[in-house]
């Protein structure tokens, strides 16, 4: 026989327990509370990329791979997930393969891949450029595979970019981290720059440079990406902004048209090969020679180690710094940009093994031996 007190238990349970059978549940049938938080994050597109746990799986896949990849290795997660990446050699060394000999071994996934082989190795996440949205990224999202889509042509869109990714890889604090170093280093050379006069600021054109069957085509970057931004902080004035430009593309110039210009410094940037049997052909040039940035010994190439510093890459803010300090090196005394170098990687992507500093710092003093 249930005593009073039983019989008030009793039916106090048998309530709670019908309270809780009514209570309406997700289609998971998990309660909203015992289900962890979902990633979210915003990508360059502004499509919304959700993620239920952290990516162990991920794929960089498509042309211009090696910018969201380093984007990526920024993160000290990356140590945790397998990482299957598309071809990251520009033509002057390959980053991955110099921090972690396994990448040496591994099977890279074609530039030209369909969305079919990418499903077939059933990634966690995705990680493509902007220019691939059409031929790639629009695909997988179609069969559902989260893709994180990437600009990067600006340092804001860049900077953006960090702080979504940090998101989306529960990580805000190292995006953080990368976005205040980039401001500090960028606040240093805005500081170094505060009195510069508009008088004071030479005509400057950069340019990529590239050789195709003894052709050699120079050609100049849209207004709104990463080189022009370079010129204009570095204390320079971009001379190529009157051209027709493209919103997208380097656009091709004509001699003429640089000698049109005439600009007081010229840059060369060669991502695919040494940049000094260019300069070697513009220095003993009979129609080079009138220009008088070459007058003046004012043509050099950009910087590079296995990476060229003058693109959308993290390395952007090290082709700043030298651009800077070699435009107005009054301004900037002590400078020296091998301790930015070791700093840069050392802060950014935890390189401490010093054979691996050796190497990219060699490969920096190679690319600049002409200048």
């Amino acid at each position: 026989m249930i005593q009073p007190r039983g019989k008030v238990l009793l039916l106090t349970f048998a309530s709670l327990l019908l309270l809780l059978c009514a209570l309406p549940l997700p289609a998971s049938g998990i309660p909203e509370a015992a289900r962890p938080p979902q990633l979210t994050a915003i990508d360059a597109l502004g499509n919304t990329v959700k993620l239920d746990k952290s990516p162990t799986r991920v794929i960089i896949a498509g042309k211009a791979a090696v910018m969201p990849a380093d984007a990526l290795f920024l993160f000290p997660e990356v140590k945790e997930m397998e990482v299957l990446l598309s071809v990251t050699n520009q033509g002057l060394g390959d980053f991955f393969n110099l921090i972690d000999p396994s990448f040496a071994n591994q099977r890279r996934i074609g530039q030209q891949v369909g969305a079919e082989e990418i499903l077939a190795l059933k990634p966690d996440l995705v990680l493509t450029k902007s220019s691939n949205y059409e031929s790639l990224a629009k695909r997988l999202q179609q069969f559902g595979i989260p893709t994180f889509v990437m600009d990067l042509e600006s340092s804001e869109a860049w900077k953006t970019e960090i702080i979504e990714l940090g998101k989306l890889l529960g990580d805000t604090s190292t995006a953080q981290m990368v976005v205040e170093t980039f401001n500090n280093r960028e606040q240093v050379i805005a500081n170094a720059l505060k009195s510069l006069q508009e008088p004071e600021k030479p005509k400057v054109l950069v340019m990529q440079v590239a050789g195709a069957d003894g052709v050699t085509a120079f050609s100049v970057a849209p207004r709104e990406w990463i080189q022009t931004m370079m010129v204009e902080r570095a204390g320079g004035i971009p001379v190529w902004l009157d051209a027709d430009l493209s919103a997208n593309a380097w656009k091709k110039v004509s001699f003429e048209q640089i000698a049109a210009w005439n600009p007081d410094h010229i840059y060369l940037i060669s991502y695919r090969s040494d940049a000094q049997d260019f300069l070697k052909a513009i220095h003993a040039s009979g129609q080079w020679k009138q220009l008088e940035a070459v007058k003046n010994s004012a043509v050099k190439s950009f910087p590079a180690d296995v990476m060229n510093y003058a693109q959308s890459d993290s390395r952007w803010i090290l082709a700043l710094e030298w651009l800077a300090a070699d435009l107005h090196p009054h301004r900037f005394p002590g400078f020296t940009m091998e301790e930015r170098i070791q700093s840069f990687y050392q802060t950014l992507y935890r390189i401490s093994d010093g054979t691996i500093m050796d190497t990219l710092l060699a490969a920096y003093r190679a690319s600049i031996r002409s200048n």
